[in-house]
């Protein structure tokens, strides 16, 4: 599976032509050729409205390839700038199935950059340590990706769910001990303090969803 991010800059006065021209043309042409769509975020706190992120999910590069052709609709009127890149998931998110009870209102994008020896381990402390503990709080995970290309440090991307900034705060690790198992609690410590030695930087951006996917 490979996972591309597209990230698009509009004038504010375009974003929500541009979101129905998605939703009427562009998101069903890449269903039809194998493609899922994950989501479509914006920034915000401490960010402009625009660029538009988007997430969707291909089986393989052929399927991508072919979904490619979805983006070739006329939007040269709105787009002001558009990046992509491709993004490889290493953890058991994103789901091939998103469920819509998996859907949240707002997300944390966060970088992580570490070294690429350390991957195996940085997705075990995520998986087993700290996912179960956010997750019990009803929190959901999205997903968790590199670069496709090689880089040292290794550039790993987390999207997480949340249903309100607030519930953002509240599932913070240093606000979660009185609200969830001790099981749940221990384990994360442990493997929360060894991904923090791991990482080389991190920082987190809050994005609201746009629309129900």
């Amino acid at each position: 599976m490979i996972t591309e991010e597209r990230r698009t800059i509009l004038d504010k006065e375009s974003i929500s032509t541009y979101i129905s021209t998605c939703q009427s043309t562009i998101w069903p042409s890449i269903r039809a050729s194998g493609g899922s769509v994950l989501c479509m975020l914006n920034g915000m706190l401490g960010r402009p409205a625009s660029p538009l992120l988007q997430m969707t999910s291909d089986e393989d590069t052929e399927s991508w390839q072919t979904g490619q052709g979805a983006w070739t609709t006329d939007r040269e009127n709105l787009v002001k700038e558009e990046t992509v890149r491709i993004l490889r998931p290493v953890s058991s998110r994103p789901k091939k199935t998103l469920p819509p009870e998996d859907r949240r209102a707002v997300y944390g994008y966060r970088r992580f950059f570490i070294s690429p020896t350390d991957l195996s381990e940085f997705v075990t402390c995520s998986e087993e340590g700290i996912w179960p503990r956010i997750e019990s709080m009803g929190a959901c995970i999205l997903g968790l990706w590199t670069t496709a290309s090689s880089s040292s440090p290794l550039e790993v991307v987390l999207l997480t769910g949340y249903d309100s900034p607030t519930h953002w705060d509240e599932t913070r690790f240093y606000n979660a001990k009185e609200k969830v198992a001790d099981t749940l609690w221990d384990r994360e410590d442990e493997l929360r303090k060894r991904r923090v030695e791991i990482s080389q930087n991190t920082w987190v951006e809050l994005m609201l969803s746009l629309i129900h996917i």
